[in-house]
């Protein structure tokens, strides 16, 4: 599952570093960690990013931005092996509490923003379900269903102790990994007896910056990789974990991406299982599978958010504060903040799901996967070739991050999606 909180929790400002667990892990489990971090639902908007890239050009993007992320990272791990601390922590002391300050946000922007996403995610299965299950007798908009989720939501994101979600997350991963079986077969079966699909084109100059960040937004798990490195027995052996993990992570994804457009060609939806036979009981079950996956991934991936807000708010009460007008008052919020992700969810709605992802890849994790980095180890070396490599690092981030806004921002208003034809008839 990506980006999994549970290993999130050195965001706690409250946390005593004295009292962090000893470094246990081998390097079968950190590999294990680091592909959990980064293999997740995010992989299900590969697809329609192909469609905007053309299936050539996002193949090179793909793997340009995996090449980078794997440079991004291991300059991020460098600097945390001489200076220490978590992501946050770095900020601080390098450059002092403002940036310090300015990696939190991105943080909590990405986090809101990966859990907005999963709200209309979900609300297009339900859509999907329900239709078939009720043989088209339900008729609701898309926008009504967006709501559904907070009813198990909001008990699950009052738990204060994320360990005890640790079932959660299992069963989160078991639905995501049969769901990923589950595109590769209905891929396979439509290129098998159908052959490709329309329009497919190889390059796409006109959204291929959203590819770009679509393609960001896909290797959300960064704020993962300082943790699990800081787990290792042996950090040592870390660059290779994070080297062949990467390679195998954008393999999936071109694999994923490649087949699924080629499949359903200009067909292609915001998700791929939008484009799965949706009186098939097999697509039924994904669709029910992933959205109870991505339902009890919400109050994880809020977890960082939650922690960092609330310590800020709340910074005058002392950690495990028993005060029961603290407590409801740390409750109230966390039931806002759901709300809040759920209310933009539906101010973006369905048809702008593709583009609201793009734009979350741009505007939060471009920062945190090659800004921060190439700035935090610009002020840890020395040598000349080092340094120029990072300030273009930087470099990259930031035009990147420009332009792909910019393009983003411009074509919210343009449908992209090119709709299926409904499996129920509208309501007259």
């Amino acid at each position: 599952m990506a980006s999994s909180p549970t290993d999130k929790e050195e965001l706690d400002e409250q946390s005593d570093a004295t009292n962090s667990p000893t470094p246990t892990s081998s390097a079968k489990k950190a590999m294990f960690m680091f592909l959990k971090a980064f293999i997740g639902s995010g992989v299900l908007f590969l697809p329609k990013g192909f469609e905007n890239g053309g299936l050539a050009l996002s193949i090179v993007l793909m793997t340009v931005i995996a090449s980078i992320c794997l440079f991004s990272f291991l300059r991020l791990v460098k600097t945390q092996q001489i200076i220490g601390g978590s992501y946050g922590d770095m900020g601080h002391r390098l450059y002092g509490q403002t940036v310090r300050y300015m990696v939190l946000f991105f943080i909590i922007i990405s986090q809101v923003g990966f859990v907005c996403s999963y709200f209309i995610f979900v609300s297009g299965n339900l859509v999907s379900v329900i239709n078939v299950l009720s043989d088209c007798m339900v008729h609701m908009k898309q926008e009504v269903y967006i709501w559904m989720p907070l009813v198990i939501v909001i008990p699950l994101i009052l738990v204060r102790h994320i360990a005890r979600l640790s079932l959660a997350v299992i069963l989160a991963d078991i639905f995501i990994l049969f769901g990923l079986i589950c595109v590769i077969y209905f891929t396979s079966y439509q290129l098998i007896y159908h052959g490709p699909g329309p329009n497919i084109q190889s390059v796409n100059t006109s959204n291929f910056a959203l590819m770009i960040g679509t393609a960001t937004f896909s290797f959300e798990g960064i704020g993962l990789v300082i943790p699990i490195a800081e787990s290792m027995e042996r950090p040592e052996k870390f660059p290779f974990v994070v080297s062949l993990g990467t390679i195998i992570i954008c393999v999936i994804y071109i694999v994923v991406g490649s087949m699924s457009y080629l499949a359903y060609g200009d067909q292609i939806q915001a998700a791929v299982v939008y484009n799965f036979p949706p009186s098939n009981a097999l697509t039924i079950t994904v669709q029910l599978l992933y959205s109870v996956a991505i339902i009890l991934s919400i109050p994880l991936m809020l977890f960082p958010a939650i922690k960092i807000i609330e310590n800020g708010v709340f910074q005058k009460c002392p950690p495990g504060s028993q005060d029961n007008r603290i407590r409801w008052l740390k409750n109230g919020f966390r039931c806002v903040l759901a709300i809040f992700c759920a209310t933009v969810a539906y101010l973006v709605g369905g048809d702008n799901l593709d583009k609201f992802v793009a734009f979350v890849g741009s505007i939060a994790c471009i920062p945190l996967c090659y800004i921060f980095p190439g700035v935090f180890h610009l002020k840890v070396v020395e040598k000349k070739v080092d340094r120029i490599l990072d300030i273009i690092l930087i470099l990259w981030g930031v035009g990147i991050m420009i332009y792909t806004l910019y393009v983003t921002i411009s074509t919210f208003r343009q449908p992209s999606i090119i709709p299926l034809a409904p499996y129920c008839p509208m309501p007259v």
